[in-house]
């Protein structure tokens, strides 16, 4: 039985760089080296009475391998990522390193991406290190690192894996969360099983450091924030808790009489308003997000003033967008931003709506202030984008 990811279906906004590079010197240092390391695992296997000066002298490659105790040194920690046993130790490495790594390499940038990367890959050997005897070598901790990252930020991207059982080959989806906590619990059971020739415990402390450094840049606001990130999807989970729980105290949430809505945004009590607004809000708690949103739309076709509280018209809004529903988004988007003046968002649901207006819509003139604003409040390469749209708005 063969399984292994082959894709992801979340978009790159930038080319990879850096990933492609680190797979190269794997490849290279792979051609480099492969034959040297095979003899040198024979030797070592038959000739117990060498010492390690002695091999370091017969075969220099090992001077870059993970050794234990007194022997070892820091940047082995860092060369031993870049060292194969055979080809398929390095292919199934650099698949998993090409379907997970062109995304975080997309979302942490490209010298963020590399300096966790190695930081990663040393972590991972720390943790063998620490658990183990024996030398080890590869990728793998490295990339069981950026599984890790990918999971905190990423975790509804849908993954294709490929499936070969026998004669029979298949194709399926899966999300992302499913995929990481598979191939985690895989190692966790043949660790605890004793199953060896493998560094399972590199595999746990690369998934676990991957894991924990994306989780950090989110919840620290280093790294901005997406509706989709694990952290966000923990907030929602917790809100919609919240709701129930004072739904089921007797609170109902769209009857009018614990409304705080001031103004023309006041929903009107109209008894089908009200209906609609319950339907949104019960899709929503039930995770249908895709129903929420097109209720929702439905429901501006019939009052084009209703907005819903900050959180679920955020939610509705990246919903219909997503859905490729362009013109219901950026109208979802820009009751938001109207309604929610301090939304702590703003400044990128201000590159969203200029982007609709500039790519999908033809509105130029809408979209330029917006891009304006979120140019002079973004960071990053979100700022880059908003930029480049206003660049080729000037230039049309």
């Amino acid at each position: 039985m063969i399984l292994f990811p082959i894709r992801t279906d979340r978009p790159l906004r930038d080319t990879p760089y850096v990933n492609y590079a680190l797979i190269a010197v794997n490849v290279v240092v792979f051609l480099a080296t492969f034959k040297q390391i095979g003899e040198a695992g024979v030797v070592w296997g038959s000739l117990q009475g060498l010492s390690i000066g002695e091999l370091w002298d017969r075969f220099p490659v090992l001077r870059f391998y993970l050794w234990t105790g007194e022997d070892t040194r820091l940047f082995q920690f860092i060369t031993s990522q870049f060292l194969h046993q055979d080809p398929l130790h390095l292919i199934g490495n650099m698949v998993f390193l090409w379907v997970f790594g062109n995304n975080v390499e997309d979302r942490l940038g490209k010298f963020g991406y590399l300096f966790f990367y190695l930081a990663a890959g040393t972590l991972a050997g720390v943790g063998h290190w620490l658990t183990s005897d024996a030398a080890a070598l590869g990728a793998s901790g490295a990339v069981a690192g950026v599984t890790g990252a990918f999971f905190a930020l990423f975790p509804r991207t849908r993954i294709t894996i490929f499936f070969w059982l026998f004669l029979f080959i298949y194709f399926f989806e899966v999300q992302a969360t499913w995929v990481v906590l598979f191939f985690f619990a895989k190692d966790l059971f043949f660790y605890t099983s004793g199953y060896g020739g493998v560094a399972y415990t590199a595999h746990l402390a690369g998934t676990i450091a991957g894991f924990g450094f994306g989780m950090s840049l989110l919840f620290t606001r280093l790294l901005p924030r997406e509706p989709y990130d694990l952290l966000s999807l923990l907030e929602h989970r917790r809100r919609r808790q919240k709701f129930r729980k004072i739904s089921r105290d007797g609170y109902q949430a769209w009857d009018g009489k614990h409304d705080t809505w001031q103004g023309k945004n006041a929903p009107p009590q109209d008894p089908a308003v009200l209906e609609a607004r319950r339907a949104i809000a019960q899709a929503a708690g039930d995770h249908d997000l895709p129903r929420a949103a097109s209720l929702y739309a439905d429901l501006l076709g019939q009052h084009p003033d209703q907005v819903l509280s900050e959180r679920l018209q955020t939610d509705v809004a990246n919903q219909l967008f997503g859905d490729g529903r362009h013109a219901q988004a950026a109208e979802a988007y820009r009751l938001l931003l109207q309604t929610y003046p301090r939304h702590p968002d703003k400044a990128d649901l201000q590159l969203i709506l200029g982007l609709l207006y500039s790519r999908y819509l033809d509105r130029p003139a809408d979209a330029k202030p917006l891009l304006q604003q979120a140019s002079e409040r973004l960071t990053g390469d979100a700022q880059a984008h908003a930029r480049e749209l206003l660049a080729s708005l000037s230039a049309g």
